[in-house]
């Protein structure tokens, strides 16, 4: 799908090969002009099926002598099939300049600042930070010990280890009776320790 054929490219001899320029950017539609249609984007393993089968059917090799069409790839953009500055023209039409863009390196600062200001108008974020992922948060370190949670315990379990920390860990317990409060929030736990 990648790639843009033109008649140096291909083998005519094989049967394969011998159509994939002119099976590509084929405009359909509507209107007078093949601009203004779309274009059939062939992938290259149909492409190639399409042309053994004309092969197969007897139609004759391309002859550019008899074109009154040329292929022009994109101008501008990315060169594949997809970039619909590419498409068949007539013979007699010129090419449009190439577009070149100019390097930030020669222009003047005042330039650079307009250059900045118009990309930011279109929304590129420039000297904006990217907004702060997620991350996962670990709760338990290999440091330190695991922190006890009350809803993989039974309620005596739980009153049993916040006895412990009555007189030593005030912290501790707190964090305990809160997780347990927005957890399961059991009576037999939180009646007692309020």
């Amino acid at each position: 799908m990648g790639k843009i054929w033109r008649l140096e490219d291909i083998d005519p001899e094989n049967p394969e090969e011998r159509f994939l320029p002119v099976l590509q950017f084929i405009p359909i539609g509507w209107g007078g002009d093949s601009n203004s249609r779309q274009r059939i984007v062939w992938p290259e393993a149909i492409a190639r099926a399409i042309s053994k089968h004309l092969t197969e059917a007897g139609c004759p090799p391309i002859d550019p002598a008899l074109a009154t069409k040329k292929l022009r790839a994109p101008y501008r953009g990315e060169q594949h099939p997809l970039n619909g500055m590419g498409g068949w023209v007539p013979l007699d039409e010129e090419d449009p300049e190439p577009v070149v863009i100019q390097d930030p390196a020669t222009m003047t600062k005042r330039e650079r600042q307009a250059v900045v200001e118009r990309l930011r108008f279109l929304r590129y974020r420039i000297n904006e930070p990217e907004p702060e992922q997620p991350v996962a948060k670990v709760v338990d370190t290999i440091d330190g010990p695991p922190r006890f949670d009350p809803s993989t315990h039974t309620v005596t379990e739980t009153n049993a280890y916040l006895r412990e920390l009555a007189e030593t860990d005030e912290v501790e317990k707190r964090r305990v009776l809160y997780t347990e409060r927005h957890g399961q929030a059991r009576n037999g736990i939180l009646k007692r320790w309020s």
